[in-house]
């Protein structure tokens, strides 16, 4: 046992002696300056670049190299690609001669990378890489696993301190990097798991914008399986990063680095409008809660694919969640994915003032399937509302329940909403197709009752000037290629109680094609049906809604020219009912036929008064021929309006013959109220006394009047193709 003890110890000696002889005959042949002119001619004639350290120091084995630099192409006068202030590598001797590479240490310190991308797209290391591909590697005789087997590599420390990698875009003014880049790695190993630990901080600043700085910390551990990267996993012990009030934390792993299948978790906090401020100074005040999220998913790297085994985020009693299959090999991005949505509104508007006041309260659910066919527009899916309920003063929507169905993006329905509308049944169904870039819509309401205190504020018209407020010679031209729509609707509503109007029952059916915002190409008919009720201030409820004015645009028109003439059509039942118009019944059908919109049938009838209007709109050349008549008492004493002229300029004046006779015949034949008699006497007294002068005398004064008039039906007309106009992209920004 002695002689073994022995002969070991003088073989180690005489190793140690021949390691030491080699090392010295090592320095002798390549002193640090011999080497040091080798790296320099290596970097002036291959890689056409300056290469600048102190110097190359030797240990026992190891090297160390002080304060290097990489110059940009050519020269340092172009800058500096990289430098750091040490690199050291040291590596112990003995288990080399066992096929075994133990290093001690590896130590990287002040490392710092440019990355630069040039105005014309190229990158500043583009020469490093033609530089290397115009060498022929060497072929490798020797199996994959014979040469992975051939070595055991371990490392007692690895450090990296204070590095920096930064990357800046002359073409669009952007920098990002990571500055204070620290990794320490204890006891590498290519065979057995180790633990590193990586901090640094992300920066990105785009041009003339605000920079954002993120701080990042990383905790690992990681097998590597001697480089059979199938069995190779990580495992994510700790991930943090934290921008001003936010934090995000994750946790997991990673196995099989050949087709990786990553399973992770974490939470995002403290999202708020502050975070923001820099970027959207505008927005509202909001502050999210706490944000739960999960992914597991695997990939292949051979086809470029991955495997969406679950992703969700949720957010109180709130979550989406999706899975499916994505791709990247391609020209464009593959995907099938499908997902699972449930909000729940009251919970979600505590985190905003936005709404506040608005209330809103109930769930939606919803089911989806998206894939990149149809360039993307495969969208499916339904979509459920359970018992929503908010507030818009002074509307109130409660108890809404129904099912939206998404066939497609261009086709939407819904067979069947209910709800409450202050406090009020209705059922409504609806339905959206996009055929060709036509716009199918089918809507139905049946509403029980509508009663409105007011009009909700944003459809005060005096606050907003809308397209159809803009005289036409004054608007803009109409697009060549306008939107089209087919339009069928059936609306009823029994007792309205709004501001300036009432009635006990209405009924509204539409049946349109081929409806732009210029009505030049419309087709179809519009009817409508009014039962017992009264307009208490006609100027004021003509202003609140387009289609209210055409349904009252005949009743404006004899109004206006009935007050010039001194003629009370609409006289009062009682003095507490001043001013209003009462009716009994009000009725219109308008047909459409390729954008002339004919008047068939226009009726108000009232207890002393009764109106009846018809004609047509050309929308092509503006052009109106109208009639409207005013009958008092009787359908034997009515008064007639011509109106003719354009959209942009129309006339009207008084069918004087019809007018005269009917009116004498009805004053001879029935008793008639004081004041309508006075009037129509004073009327027709002139008129008989001469008919040419008085014609141009109540043509003169009605001019101004029925301008103002007609021009109003101008724009409400206009309006129903406004009502339907896209919206410029600039409103929904």
């Amino acid at each position: 046992m002695k002689k073994l003890f022995k002969l070991l110890l003088k073989t180690v000696i005489v190793l140690a002696v021949l390691g030491g002889a080699a090392l010295v005959t090592l320095r002798i042949m390549f002193p640090p300056e011999k080497i040091k002119s080798m790296i320099l001619d290596y970097a002036k004639n291959t890689l056409h670049r300056e290469i600048m350290f102190d110097g190359v120091s030797f240990n026992i084995i190891g090297v160390t190299l002080d304060h290097f630099a990489l110059s940009e192409a050519d020269s340092f006068q172009a800058g500096t690609f990289v430098k750091a202030d040490k690199l050291s590598v040291k590596v112990a001797l003995m288990p080399l001669l066992k096929k075994r590479v133990e290093i001690s240490a590896v130590i990287v310190d002040g490392l710092d990378v440019n990355v630069i991308k040039q105005k014309d797209g190229s990158f500043n290391f583009d020469s490093l890489i033609s530089a290397e591909e115009g060498k022929t590697a060497p072929q490798n005789t020797q199996p994959e696993a014979a040469e992975a087997s051939a070595f055991v590599l371990t490392a007692e420390k690895i450090a990296v301190t204070d590095c920096n990698f930064s990357y800046k875009d002359l073409q669009t003014g952007m920098t990002a990097g990571l500055e204070h880049l620290n990794v320490e790695i204890n006891g590498f190993d290519l065979d057995n798991p180790f633990d590193a630990k990586i901090t640094f901080t992300t920066e990105f600043q785009q041009k003339n914008g605000p920079a954002v700085s993120i701080p990042v910390h990383i905790a690992l551990r990681v097998f590597l399986a001697n480089l059979e990267l199938k069995n190779a996993y990580v495992t994510l012990n700790n991930l943090d990063a934290s921008y001003k009030t936010v934090k995000f934390q994750l946790k997991g792993g990673m196995k099989d680095f050949t087709a990786p299948v990553a399973d992770l978790s974490g939470t995002l906090s403290g999202i708020n409008n502050t975070i923001f401020a820099d970027f959207l100074p505008d927005l509202p005040i909001f502050s999210l809660p706490v944000i739960n999220m999960s992914v597991q998913a695997s990939a292949n790297l051979d086809t470029s694919s991955a495997v969406l085994q679950n992703i969700a985020l949720s957010v109180q009693d709130s979550s989406l969640t999706a899975k499916g299959s994505v791709g990247w090999g391609a020209a464009a991005p593959t995907y099938n994915v499908n997902a699972n949505l449930k909000a729940d509104l009251k919970q979600l508007v505590q985190m905003t003032d936005v709404v506040n006041g608005f209330n809103p309260a109930g769930v939606i659910s919803g089911t989806f399937k998206a894939t990149d066919k149809l360039n993307g527009q495969d969208v499916s899916g339904t979509v459920t509302f359970s018992d929503l309920s908010a507030l818009y003063e002074p509307v109130t929507l409660s108890e809404t329940n129904g099912v939206i169905k998404i066939v497609s993006v261009n086709e939407i329905s819904c067979d069947t909403l209910t709800g409450r509308l202050n406090g009020e049944k209705f059922t409504t169904s609806f339905s959206y197709k996009n055929i060709k870039d036509v716009m199918n819509i089918v809507f139905k309401l049946d509403l029980d009752k509508l009663i409105l205190a007011s009009f909700p504020k944003s459809a005060s018209p005096e606050e907003t000037t809308t397209q159809t407020d803009i005289p036409a010679d004054q608007q803009p031209a109409a697009a060549e290629s306008e939107i089209k729509m087919n339009i069928k609707a059936n609306v009823k509503v029994g007792e309205i109680r709004v501001p300036y109007f009432r009635a006990d029952e209405f009924n509204a059916n539409a049946a349109l094609t081929s409806v732009t915002p210029s009505m030049t190409q419309t087709n179809g008919s519009v009817s409508f049906v009014l039962q017992s009720g009264a307009v208490t201030d006609i100027d004021s409820v003509v202003k609140e809604n387009k289609i209210v004015k055409i349904l009252l645009l005949p009743i404006t028109i004899i109004r206006k020219v009935a007050g010039v003439l001194n003629i009370d059509l609409f006289p009062a039942e009682n003095s507490a009912k001043q001013g209003e118009i009462a009716y009994s019944k009000a009725e219109g059908l308008y047909t459409f036929t390729n954008g002339v919109m004919n008047l068939d049938k226009t009726v108000l009838e009232s207890k002393l008064t009764n109106i009846n209007g018809n004609g047509n709109i050309n929308f092509h050349t503006n052009k109106l021929d109208m009639k409207v008549s005013a009958t008092v008492l009787t359908s034997q004493t009515p008064i007639i309006i011509k109106i003719g002229g354009t959209m942009d300029n129309p006339s009207g004046k008084l069918d004087v013959l019809n007018t005269v006779g009917s009116m004498l015949g009805g004053i001879l034949n029935y008793k008639t109220p004081a004041k309508v008699v006075s009037g129509t006497t004073q009327t027709a007294g002139s008129v008989a006394a001469g008919a040419v002068k008085t014609t141009g005398k109540v043509t003169d004064a009605g001019v101004d009047a029925v301008k103002g008039t007609v021009n109003a039906a101008k724009d409400t007309l206009k309006g129903i193709g406004s009502l339907f106009k896209k919206k410029d992209d600039s409103t929904d920004k």
